[in-house]
């Protein structure tokens, strides 16, 4: 019988199976007559749990057992001479004995036993009686058939049909587990109640049997999750119980996914093909309802049950089906890429036209087997490079290198080398790629794309400033393209801002041109000289338009850019909403783009999941990016706010130190970097350091560009370091210029800020008004940490509000402000509102003031919008 270690999980729904034997051994002990037990189930079911449990039972109890496993011998009374020598029951050899003298054999073999059980009750057991040489199932059925007063019990159990009927032998069945059965097992086994889709899931996935559930949530509990190689051997050992017909409809199922063709790759009539389908889905044998990737090991798995040159064949034999019988010729191709060899020519052209049609990944797959078969053919390695690059960079640039060293054509390594650096964000071949032979457009577009990338690199970015130069025309995409990187250049050098929007438009003056990289140097340039709503329309459209290509890279790096505009809006809802997408689409493709995790990071900050920022963060290897300026600033910058948040000012105070140190080694006067610098002086002013240096730089920058946006960011910067009455006037200012951008989540720091100066200075009305204002600019951001903050420092000072939800912006109002607000957005004049609340005009347009500001907008028509959200 099967090891103990399962029992207990087998035994789940079999209580009436063990009542039943119990009842016929027990009765034979008693003196009731002889009885036979045949307990019935497939593999795993449980038979064995019953048999040891029904052991056990009678070994207490006084009885004689013996007991027994039959293991496919073929030896005549093999399992019976196993089974009665623990008894001192000898059974002679058999060898040349006629069938008069195994009557014989038989009959002295039955005394013996009669005998024993004279003295105690006897218990013949035998576990899987079809796996027993033929001589010992009839031998079995010889003594069912003679069983009389004897206290002699025999349990017996199969699961494949037997040479004999064992007529008057109690069947007992061991059906499927039912639905509640297994939800009792899961609960037992993971101690969580599960819902109906998990159980339905493990029903499906296990066929109700106890063992294959068993190691399904064995699996489940030591790894925290369900693990492919798991689900293939549950497939496997399921299929393998069956008979070898199903096993070869199911097999063919699975590879054509075509019911039609089942029977001529099965080698079965139509009629058995219809027939065998149904048997192997009624017991959940071909991963119906399983959620699709589980579905997809679990098809796996029943290909296990087949040899390799088997499967091989049932391929081949299955493409030419497909495409004899006038298949998709995906269908045919997804036959294909699996053959160790795709040697004709017709096999060729059905990759071929298969990788022109569907989507990127299916292309990729084709492309692959392809190159394979012809890896000097530079046209298939760039087809496919072109499909990788959507999904897995990596690989795309491994293609992409090895095309680039098999061809001498300038113009196509140029080309190469230019996809290369794009996809990668690696300079590699740029330098190997100049020629004199090369066009003037493929040259510009090499400057444009080595200018790109040295943007990012630290030890590049200055010198590149300095030496970038826009083109003479603007006429060509290339052309375009270079100015777009230019623009970008002419700013983080601090050049003219008019200069630098100037190019950035220019740039962008193709609305058809999808070039991520030079179209999001452009816009963020657009986005730091204010231009926002420009910027969000090239955005937009950028990530629409990547979206529906199906470029994932570049839809990702487009939602990275958006997100940075909305957050200088101070709208983290919308912000969050495209980085976390950005996220998720780097993970599904399997490639890095650090800088996505590292803004979900700063918005999960800023929004109060401080948990899922320090997941984020850690996924971040600070060796990776130290080359990368920008984004090694914001790793920097959001660990710093993370520590300030978790109460670790000291070592916020040393990361915003680290910041600085990396924002000054690229001496470059870059105004992208006033929030960072103003955060640098924010957070080392509250630590009790000197921010001197910083300060300096802050109102260095704003000068180079003077923005609205600048000019406050100085004045905040200012008012950090500043006491008395001058600080607060610079608060109130960098707060009109903040509302004036807008930019919600820097106008609420400001007016938190003059809060905390007017509670310094006693003054609790004034402190109450601008800490109100700052809950509600930071619930319309969506910063729960800052309007938490804010909330606490209004109730210290004798304010009094309910606790917010970032879904209720109204909340900043006081009792009256709302009702007049109500009102106001409803379309009521101001007088007509008067005179409906008993209070005078000149109340009226107070609360109204009030109101606007504490919600962050400037005019009636903003209401309704306010109230809407």
């Amino acid at each position: 019988m099967d090891n103990q270690s399962g029992t207990v999980t087998e035994l789940f729904g079999r209580e009436s199976a063990l009542t039943t034997v119990a009842h016929h051994t027990t009765a034979a002990r008693r003196g009731a007559g002889g009885q036979a037990v045949l307990v019935r189930g497939a593999r795993g079911s449980g038979k064995s749990a019953v048999l040891r449990r029904a052991a056990a039972t009678e070994s207490r109890a006084g009885t004689t057992l013996v007991s027994a496993v039959g293991r496919g011998e073929r030896l005549p009374l093999a399992v019976a001479r196993r089974l009665l020598v623990q008894a001192g029951v000898i059974v002679p050899e058999l060898d040349g004995l006629a069938a008069a003298d195994l009557y014989r054999v038989y009959r002295g073999m039955w005394r013996d036993v009669v005998t024993l059980a004279e003295r105690t009750p006897v218990c013949l057991m035998l576990d899987d009686l079809d796996a027993c040489d033929d001589a010992t199932v009839r031998w079995i059925d010889f003594v069912v058939r003679r069983l009389g007063d004897e206290p002699i019990s025999l349990v017996l159990s199969h699961f494949a049909p037997l040479p004999v009927e064992l007529a008057r032998a109690h069947v007992v069945e061991l059906e499927p587990l039912t639905t509640p059965q297994v939800a009792d097992m899961i609960l037992t086994t993971l101690d969580f109640p599960p819902d109906a889709i998990f159980t339905s899931m493990c029903l499906r996935l296990s066929g109700g049997i106890p063992r294959h559930l068993t190691t399904v949530l064995a699996d489940i509990r030591a790894a925290r999750a369900l693990r492919q190689e798991s689900v293939e051997l549950v497939a496997a050992r399921r299929l393998r119980d069956q008979p070898a017909h199903l096993r070869a409809i199911a097999a063919a199922l699975v590879v054509v996914d075509s019911e039609e063709l089942v029977g001529p790759l099965a080698g079965v009539s139509a009629r058995v093909a219809e027939t065998g389908i149904s048997a192997l889905r009624n017991q959940h044998l071909l991963g119906d309802g399983l959620p699709d990737h589980v579905r997809e090991w679990y098809r796996a798995g029943v290909l296990e049950v087949l040899d390799p040159a088997e499967v091989t064949d049932l391929r081949h034999r299955a493409a030419i089906a497909l495409d004899e019988s006038g298949h998709d010729v995906r269908a045919v191709a997804d036959q294909l890429v699996h053959l160790p060899a795709v040697d004709t020519p017709w096999m060729s052209q059905i990759l071929h036209e298969a990788a022109t049609t569907g989507p990127a990944q299916d292309a990729a797959r084709y492309l692959r087997r392809l190159v394979e078969l012809h890896p000097d053919d530079v046209e298939l390695r760039v087809q496919l490079a072109t499909e990788l690059s959507r999904h897995d960079p990596g690989e795309a640039c491994e293609h992409l290198a090895a095309a680039f060293h098999r061809t001498t054509d300038p113009d196509l390594r140029a080309a190469l080398a230019v996809k290369h650096a794009l996809t990668g964000r690696t300079r590699t071949f740029l330098r190997l790629a100049k020629d004199p032979a090369l066009s003037e457009d493929l040259a510009t577009l090499l400057d444009a794309v080595q200018l790109s990338i040295d943007l990012d690199d630290v030890h590049a970015v200055s010198g590149a400033v300095a030496k970038a130069v826009p083109p003479k025309a603007r006429d060509t995409t290339a052309q375009r393209c270079l100015l777009g990187v230019v623009a970008e250049a002419t700013m983080r050098g601090g050049g003219s801002i008019d200069t630098a929007v100037g190019y950035a438009r220019a740039a962008l003056a193709d609305p058809d041109a999808l070039t991520d990289w030079s179209m999001l140097s452009a816009a963020s340039v657009l986005r730091v000289a204010g231009h926002t709503g420009e910027a969000l329309a090239v955005l937009d459209r950028a990530v629409d338009a990547f979206s529906h290509n199906g470029d994932s890279l570049a839809h990702s790096r487009s939602l990275v850019q958006r997100a940075l505009v909305h957050m200088s809006l101070g709208d983290l809802v919308k912000a969050t909403k495209d980085a976390t997408a950005a996220v998720q689409a780097m993970r599904e493709g399997g490639w890095q783009l650090p800088r996505a995790v590292i803004l979900l990071a700063w918005l999960s900050v800023q929004t109060g999941n401080t948990p899922l920022a320090v997941r984020l963060l850690d996924e971040v290897d600070e060796d990776d990016i130290r080359h990368l300026t920008p984004t090694h600033r914001e790793y920097l910058r959001t660990s710093a706010w993370l520590a300030f948040q978790q109460d670790e000012v000291p070592l916020a105070a040393d990361r915003m130190t680290a910041c600085a140190t990396v924002l000054t080694a690229t001496g470059l006067s870059d105004p992208s970097t006033l929030p960072s610098w103003t955060d640098i002086v924010q957070v080392l002013t509250l630590a009790g350091r000197d921010a001197t240096a910083a300060l300096r730089e802050v109102d260095r920058l704003a000068k180079a560009w003077p923005t609205r946006e600048a000019v406050a960011f100085s004045l905040l910067a200012r008012a950090y370091t500043t006491q008395g009455t001058a600080a607060l006037d610079m608060a109130k200012a960098a707060s009109d210029g903040f509302a004036a951008v807008p930019s919600l989540l820097r106008q609420a720091r400001t007016e938190l800020l003059l809060g905390q100066r007017w509670t310094g200075a006693g003054q609790a009305r004034q402190a109450r008004a601008h800490l109100r204002t700052a809950v509600g600019l930071a619930l319309r951001a969506g910063s729960r940490t800052l309007a938490d903050s804010a909330r606490t420092m209004l109730l210290g000072v004798g304010g009094r509000m309910r606790v917010p939800s970032t879904a209720d912006g109204l909340a900043v109002l006081t009792a009256s402000e709302r009702k007049v607000v109500e009102l106001a957005a409803a379309g009521v004049t101001n007088r007509a509102i008067a005179d409906h609340l008993f209070v005078t005009l000149r109340t009226v347009e107070v609360h109204l003031t009030r109101a606007y500001r504490k919600l962050g907008i400037s005019s009636r028509a903003e209401l309704a919008d306010v109230l809407a959200s």
